[in-house]
């Protein structure tokens, strides 16, 4: 997670570079995010709508979560059947009221790259400030969606509140 906050600026041309960071955060989010138990197989990291990332994210497959192994589904339209730990959704995509909805018995972290994403009632947003992913983090929204956040991911982020800036 440090080196992530670390990492160089991002060139304005350098697209992969920005979403090789940004599937990175997405893993590290399973290590500061705790989901409440439950009895799924895998740990699923959906991306609704077009797919930025492309073979960046493919990698995160080989890892786990909870032992649990981790699998990367694309997603063309919001689907209720399909049980998503985190969903990440694009700018054209973040229609952040259609994301907030509970899957079963497992709770989803949104997360999403359109303006004001976290204060639309997202739970982390990334922005790009000078040339940097950083992050946007609404706690409120975290806790209402039944998931905990760990205090060291909020060091490293903006607070936001789904009615503004904290």
């Amino acid at each position: 997670m440090i080196l992530l906050l670390c990492s160089p600026p991002l060139a304005a041309d350098d697209f992969a570079n920005e979403y090789k960071i940004k599937a990175g955060y997405l893993y590290n989010f399973t290590k500061f995010i705790t989901w409440p138990e439950h009895d799924a197989t895998t740990f699923n990291l959906c991306i609704l709508g077009s797919d930025p990332f492309g073979i960046l994210i493919d990698a995160i497959e080989k890892k786990t979560v909870k032992d649990r192994p981790i699998r990367v589904l694309r997603l063309n339209g919001f689907d209720q059947k399909i049980h998503c730990h985190i969903i990440f959704t694009g700018t054209a995509e973040g229609r952040v009221k259609n994301l907030t909805s509970q899957h079963g018995s497992i709770k989803t972290l949104t997360v999403g790259e359109s303006q004001d994403f976290a204060a639309q009632g997202g739970m982390i947003g990334f922005v790009n400030r000078e040339g940097r992913i950083k992050l946007q983090i609404n706690p409120d929204a975290i806790r209402q969606g039944g998931l905990k956040i760990s205090a060291k991911l909020l060091e490293v982020a903006e607070i936001l509140r789904s009615t503004g800036h904290e």
